[in-house]
């Protein structure tokens, strides 16, 4: 960071109390990005941070070998590149505070055991004629379903990146025409369903699944889940992916360097205990070591919506009630950063090639194999068999020392594990990352032996990392089933990102609309705040 500000904070001793404009809890991108849109329109705002770095998921960290820069959660930057504050550069992140995107011509690679490899090219011809080479129908097929996605992507972007209507009027503009009937179709069906209707090859079938459940985790088979398969590959052919240059971290700081360019301050290792109330108003928040940040015009807080009752007092007792029925992604993840001591040989035994960055990794080679993979995390037990991974080796520049490479990789794991809880985690991480490695080697040879050294995070960790946004080690904050889509999500009260029965507290996270990875970044939280302000968003972002 490039001001003191964002990691020392002058106070004096006798002071324990600052007065700001808006107070935000938590440096998620999301909290960051709501917060630079308010300091931008004019308000003095303060955003408070736990622990020592800013950016909550979108982290880039050194973590146990010197010289190595991890990113902790995303790495891939895809529905955001939609977002008008990046499309657009609302904010300047792109022109003034130096965040810039590498654009890879595929946005993943699928692999499966016998090393079939599939890319998703973002160029529509060439990713067609991929997939002709396996399936002319398929690619015929393929086609018509992206372009009639890309035709009726801005009827669905326009909702996104902005505070959502409610469910029923929503629902009500798409029965007005058949595209939207489709859509609603779409939105009540599970991605496997609709594969299955559409495409012949276990091959196409199993990428395009794999990768749904990558950015919206839930099972294939989940109804309700289906507008995951529509927006994946439209979005990705339409706006192409980003993967930001020296990390995903560089989100973060690059709307921390335009906090502070308006005036504003990012404060680390600040915890909030709760937030302050007065005559049914959020007046500010107070700090684990007894400091208050009082706020004149509104709170903004991550506070996943089960833990709303922990931080804040006044709420109605339905709201809350409904807000703890709210569900987690059916199945979380564990993660594995490693040291490699070269860059490795991504070709299979046979020579086919591998993925030369982020790679679905699938220990199976028909769909129904596939499918099995998801069986033990329906029960609470660990995928170690087949496991699901994705991630790779990766040399990025300036990411690791000269002639060494990074290894990233995810699987799918249950976070409440049936024989011992999610506390469990604690003693067998370790032993789930060797046979996790030890299957991975099987896609890229020779990666068990070129292990420096690693770090683990498991499903708990994940949650100790940020427990009041990423609860049950859910970095999406919540499932993205039909009823936490939209004008539902996290719940009809709550989805308008104001908190009822607490004027000026206003939620930003992964658990609001329109979702869970580098998405809204905060932007629908800033409309909203604006308008019950008075000011006008959209004077403030042509500025």
């Amino acid at each position: 960071m490039a001001s003191a500000s964002i990691n020392d904070h002058p106070y004096a001793e006798s002071d324990m109390t600052e007065t700001y404009d808006i107070v935000v809890m938590g440096s998620g991108q999301n909290t960051l990005g709501a917060a630079a849109y308010l300091a931008k329109a004019g308000k003095k705002v303060a955003v408070l941070e736990r622990n020592d770095v800013i950016g909550g998921g979108a982290v880039t960290l050194e973590r146990d070998a010197p010289g190595f820069k991890y990113d902790k959660h995303s790495v891939v930057h895809a529905m955001a590149q939609a977002n008008p504050m990046i499309l657009n550069d609302e904010l300047g992140l792109l022109s003034q505070f130096g965040l810039q995107y590498f654009r890879p011509p595929a946005m993943a690679t699928t692999v499966l055991d016998d090393y079939r490899t599939l890319h998703h090219l973002l160029d529509l011809d060439a990713m067609c004629d991929q997939i002709a080479q396996f399936s002319l129908k398929d690619a015929e097929t393929y086609r018509e379903f992206v372009v009639w996605g890309m035709r009726i992507l801005p009827m669905v972007v326009a909702g996104m990146f902005t505070v959502p209507l409610p469910m029923s009027v929503f629902l009500g503009i798409l029965e007005q025409s058949e595209d939207g009937r489709r859509v609603i179709d779409y939105m009540l069906r599970s991605p496997l369903q609709i594969v299955n209707e559409l495409f012949e090859s276990d091959l196409l079938k199993i990428h395009l699944l794999r990768l749904t459940s990558e950015g919206f985790p839930q099972f294939p088979d989940d109804m309700g889940t289906g507008i995951a398969m529509l927006m994946t590959p439209a979005f990705a052919h339409k706006y192409g992916v980003g993967m930001p240059i020296g990390g995903s971290g560089m989100l973060a700081t690059a709307l921390a360097r335009c906090i502070e360019h308006h005036g504003g301050d990012v404060i680390t290792n600040c915890e909030v205990a709760r937030v302050l109330t007065s005559g049914g108003r959020a007046t500010g928040v107070e700090t684990t070591d007894g400091r208050q940040f009082v706020a004149r015009d509104a709170v903004v807080a991550s506070i996943h919506p089960h833990h709303l009752d922990r931080f804040v007092d006044g709420i109605e007792p339905d709201v809350l009630a409904r807000a703890k029925r709210t569900l987690p992604a059916p199945f979380s993840l564990v993660k594995i950063d490693a040291a490699l001591d070269r860059p490795l040989n991504r070709k299979g035994p046979d020579g086919t090639e591998g993925t030369d960055g982020f790679g679905e990794f699938v220990s199976a080679n028909t769909l129904t194999e596939y499918l099995q993979s998801y069986d033990p995390l329906r029960h609470g037990r660990t995928s170690l068999d087949n496991p699901l991974l994705s991630g790779g080796a990766m040399a990025m520049p300036g990411r690791q020392p000269e002639g060494k490479a990074l290894l990233y990789v995810l699987s799918f794991q249950p976070y409440n594990l049936a024989d011992g809880g999610p506390q469990k985690w604690d003693s067998i991480k370790e032993q789930v990352a060797d046979r996790l490695i030890e299957r991975l080697d099987h896609f890229i040879p020779g990666v068990k032996d070129n292990i420096l050294q690693r770090t683990v995070d498991s499903p708990l960790d994940m949650t100790r990392w940020s427990p009041n946004s990423m609860l049950y080690g859910d970095a999406g904050g919540l499932g993205s089933q039909f009823f936490h889509l939209s004008g539902y999500r996290p719940t009809p009260e709550l989805s308008q990102y104001a908190v009822p029965g607490v004027d000026r507290l206003y939620l930003c996270g992964p658990f609001m609309h329109p979702g869970g990875g580098v998405f809204g970044i905060g932007r629908p939280t800033a409309i909203r705040i604006c308008d019950d302000l008075g000011i006008n968003f959209d004077k403030v972002v042509a500025q």
